[in-house]
């Protein structure tokens, strides 16, 4: 790695003049100043740009995929639990719905037969109850003067 980052710093310095390439055979002097690579290590060089740049391209479509992957399971736990609530909810209306329909039949069941003449009578007793009220209050604000 330190080997890595001695070119990068090296090739930065470089840049900084503009880039100057030459080949040259042994014993042959260099031209300008700078570092000399043999063909094999200029190889290593040029493919691990290569192979940098594609261990880049998996990590990322890795990375991708993972969150992915999360992002798919948390929409399913969502729909789990969305799925589970709803279901809940049905049955306790319908639990309901049966409880309102018994209560019904037990009101029914106890509800009086006649209810025409608990009606009249209700209203009866309403008329004799109120009577006496005005009656008794005639009467009051009579003896009061």
């Amino acid at each position: 790695m330190s080997m890595l980052s001695s070119l990068l710093l090296l090739t930065s310095v470089a840049l900084a003049e503009g880039p100057k390439f030459s080949v040259l055979a042994e014993e042959e002097p260099a031209p300008f100043e700078g570092v000399l690579f043999d063909p094999e290590a200029t190889a290593i060089l040029m493919s691990d740009k290569e192979f940098w740049q594609r261990e880049c391209d998996l990590e990322i479509e890795f990375q991708l995929d993972q969150q992915g992957t999360k992002f798919q399971l948390e929409m399913q736990n969502a729909q789990i639990r969305y799925q589970a609530a709803s279901d809940e909810a049905e049955l306790l209306i319908e639990k309901k719905d049966l409880e309102i329909d018994a209560l019904q039949e037990t009101l029914k069941k106890q509800s009086p037969r006649n209810n025409w003449a608990w009606f009249a009578g209700g209203s009866a007793t309403g008329i004799v109850v109120t009577a006496a009220i005005v009656n008794v209050a005639t009467n009051w604000i009579e003896a009061s003067k």
